[in-house]
């Protein structure tokens, strides 16, 4: 009689429970006996994924949507039974706009990514100057490259479009997702898609035209969904903490160990893996899926493998924070009409952007109130996102007054710090990833998924834990 197999996820945040989601399917199966169980450090599951219902507003921590281009996060939800809570961004209002020149301007209707697609808006907008237009546009005529390769992102669109194209758009619309620095981020590991549009129309303007060409088609081939057409960016009507829950209730409060930090990852002479913590009873399992942060990961196994742990550690973070606020809508003078703006890292400002959360979805405040939400750090004010609590609110309502001409205090605010919470895919990550992956093949039963890996989104994370899962499965079966 064969004795039943057993699985470690640690990490209880997107990524280790959409893991642990997976290994529960598979165990429903009833193909092979296993035991599943999720340790986490933090006395709460979610990670990054912090919904906090202060009624009557719900303030989301970290993250407040995901991605429809990218299948595994909405997937996720409809396994969940939770397509009637997705909710699309607001139809009333619409776009972002980008601070320069100490005003606000709206980024031209077409404007995808950082790529001109309608040629009028684009003219009469005064985001661009008229040279930096006429650089922009000689993206059409300027040949591809001819080496092949990575290469930074501020190199690439310096290249394609110019300086004031990667300073005013590029930089804080693109660089601003992972919160890093063009001049170091690797373009094949974060944006590899306009490398291949490049690659595809000879010019970046072609290939994304070629590129919402191809969607279009496939949208008009593709069968009508029932219900409401979905936007690009969604959210659910609970916040994304209710994502967290329902995946919990799946895997079972008596799989789940919160409070639980692992000190240390080893083998056993057996070939299994020892997990020793910190404060609790060690425990032996046939595989273990770690989840953490890279740097976290490098601290348990470094003594089992140290070679693997010196690449963990290579990939940077850096610290942000988000600090929201509610006002009366009668206190803030401005229009509201688009889902926040971003700032340059030219205008030398002390955030790197605001989102007008309860413009940009619904069910966030009580009518007469508006939600506000600063972005604060990344890498090129890292600094800024350790600053004490009346320190970070004082410097952010000063940034709103001077931008926005709030001048009222917040009803209420509401700060959540990520210290070394954002991965950065510099220049070499492809090849550090290739030399990770080589070690972990000649380990039987370790497996590592996560944000510092391929890919930094919620529909990245889930899809690297479902696939760690069913890896993790197929080995031990």
């Amino acid at each position: 009689m064969s004795s039943r197999k057993k699985i470690a996820i640690i990490g209880g945040g997107i990524t280790g429970l959409a893991a642990a989601y997976e290994l529960t399917l598979k165990a429903k199966e009833g193909k092979t006996p296993i035991d599943i169980e999720l340790f986490e450090q933090a006395p709460e599951l979610g990670g990054k994924i912090i919904t906090q219902k202060d009624d009557p507003f719900l303030v989301e921590g970290g993250p407040d949507c995901f991605i429809v281009e990218k299948p595994w996060a909405l997937q996720l939800v409809k396994e969940l039974g939770l397509e009637n809570e997705l909710l699309n961004t607001s139809s009333g209002a619409t776009g972002t706009f980008v601070f320069d020149n100490n005003a606000l301007h709206r980024l031209p209707d077409g404007v995808m990514m950082m790529v001109p697609t309608k040629m009028v808006p684009f003219i009469k907008s005064k985001l661009i100057s008229w040279p930096g237009k006429i650089r922009m546009a000689c993206d059409l005529f300027i040949p591809k490259r001819k080496e092949s390769g990575d290469e930074t992102l501020a190199s690439f669109v310096k290249r394609r479009l110019g300086q004031e194209a990667l300073d005013k758009m590029a930089e804080p619309l693109i660089g601003g997702i992972h919160a890093g620095n063009p001049e170091n981020m690797s373009l094949l590991s974060t944006f590899p898609r306009f490398l291949e549009m490049e690659e595809d129309g000879g010019s970046l303007i072609v290939g994304m035209l070629k590129r919402q060409k191809k969607m279009f088609e496939m949208m008009k081939k593709r069968p009508a969904s029932p219900g409401l057409k979905k936007t690009f960016f969604i959210s659910l009507k609970k916040g994304l903490g209710n994502l967290v829950e329902e995946l919990a209730k799946v895997i079972g409060n008596e799989k789940i160990h919160c409070n639980h930090k692992i000190s240390e990852l080893k083998k056993t002479p057996e070939g299994r893996w020892l997990l020793e913590f910190e404060n609790h009873e060690p425990t032996t399992v046939d595989a273990v899926i770690v989840t953490t942060e890279t740097y976290a990961a490098a601290v348990i196994v470094k003594d089992e493998l140290p070679r693997l742990a010196d690449l963990l550690n290579e990939t940077p973070y850096v610290s942000s924070a988000t600090v929201s606020m509610a006002f009366p809508r009668n206190a803030i003078p401005h229009p509201l009409d688009a889902y926040g703006f971003i700032v340059p890292k030219i205008a030398n400002r002390r955030i790197m952007a605001v989102t007008w959360s309860s413009i940009k979805w619904d069910h966030r405040a009580p009518q007469g109130m508006v939600l506000l939400r600063a972005f604060v750090g990344g890498s090129q004010r890292q600094e800024l996102a350790s600053c004490g609590d009346q320190e970070t609110i004082t410097m952010v309502r000063e940034e709103l007054s001077s931008i926005m001409g709030i001048t009222s205090p917040p009803e209420k605010s509401w700060i959540y710090r990520w210290p070394q919470g954002m991965p950065q895919y510099i220049m070499g990550h492809l090849e550090r990833l290739e030399a990770i992956d080589n070690i972990t093949n000649q380990q039987k039963g370790l497996y590592l998924a996560g944000a510092g890996y391929r890919g930094i989104g919620i529909p990245d994370c889930i899809n690297q834990g479902r696939q760690a899962a069913v890896k993790a499965w197929e080995e031990i079966s």
